[in-house]
């Protein structure tokens, strides 16, 4: 099997290639040979995954951030190939659902004789794909609102996401939805936000449905009602431990399909990458792509 490193090389403040260096040394000393190469331009990794995959089965080592990941996955969508996941970006929310470890060094000695396992995916509006948790209202707008603060490279991720929040918290803004569940259940109203969620983490760690699973073959939704400020910091650390699943706020539900319509577009964000719309169709593709699971 062929070992490609597939690197972003602006994620974790510009040392991508960096790391992809130091994962090909831990390769290397246990003998396992592989090649380096840096995407170029927005979209890159995709084009790279499927000229890679094309041509016989590969284990793709995916560094950067959550972005970058959705990139590779959308490469390896109808292929055997697999995925090595090395977090190197703002949020690298992802691999919390899937390894036990952060740290570059154990993801990699620890994947060497592991076997990637069925992993589900999502898919959106029918060409686009998401492998983590899709954001629409409040929290896309954070995701949206981190850009801000991207030029400060003295800020780690995790306070980006922070102050992006307070950022997003003081506008107060909440968005009129209506929410199809699997054509059995309907929600019509005003809403803070919406997540539609394959794995369990966003935003450096808040766990909107603390018990989804990247193998069920399930989508895990949340949503939570319209709310005044002071009732959106007072929800907001329940809501990141994933506490919040009682509250009457708070609903909760599981589906295979999910649609959100709105009269007016609305920010949704698929890992990381924010766009906007007044249609949201999503559903699970199980067990869609291999990814390496290390616990």
């Amino acid at each position: 099997m062929k070992h490609m490193i597939l690197v972003n090389p602006v994620s974790g403040r510009h040392s991508g290639l960096k790391h992809g260096i130091v994962v090909q040394k831990l390769l290397k000393k246990y003998n396992i040979d592989s090649s380096i190469i840096v995407s170029e331009y927005p979209g890159h990794l995709t084009k790279l995954t499927k000229d890679i995959t094309s041509k016989e089965k590969s284990r793709i080592y995916v560094i950067g951030g959550d972005g970058s990941l959705n990139e590779v996955i959308c490469g390896l969508i109808g292929t055997n190939s697999e995925l090595v996941i090395i977090p190197c970006g703002t949020g690298n929310d992802f691999v919390k659902s899937i390894s036990k470890y952060r740290s570059l060094r154990k993801i990699v000695v620890n994947s060497i004789n592991k076997e990637a396992s069925k992993t589900d995916i999502l898919k959106l509006n029918d060409n686009k794909y998401c492998i983590n948790i899709v954001n629409s209202g409040f929290d896309a707008m954070v995701a949206k609102n981190v850009d801000k603060f991207r030029k400060f490279h003295f800020i780690s991720g995790k306070m980006k996401y922070n102050i992006s929040i307070f950022y997003t918290l003081i506008r107060n803004k909440n968005y009129k939805f209506k929410i199809r569940i699997d054509d059995q259940k309907i929600y019509k109203g005003n809403y803070t936000l919406a997540v539609i969620a394959n794995g369990k983490y966003y935003g450096g760690g808040v766990k909107p449905c603390p018990d989804a699973l990247v193998n069920d073959g399930i989508l895990n939704t949340c949503i939570i009602d319209a709310t005044s400020i002071l009732t959106k910091i007072f929800l907001l650390p329940t809501y990141k431990k994933g506490n919040h699943l009682g509250l009457k706020q708070a609903h909760i539900d599981k589906a295979k399909k999910i649609s959100l319509v709105s009269n007016h577009k609305f920010p949704v964000s698929i890992d990381g990458e924010v766009f906007y719309t007044n249609k949201l169709s999503a559903e699970v593709l199980k067990e869609a792509i291999n990814v390496v699971h290390i616990f």
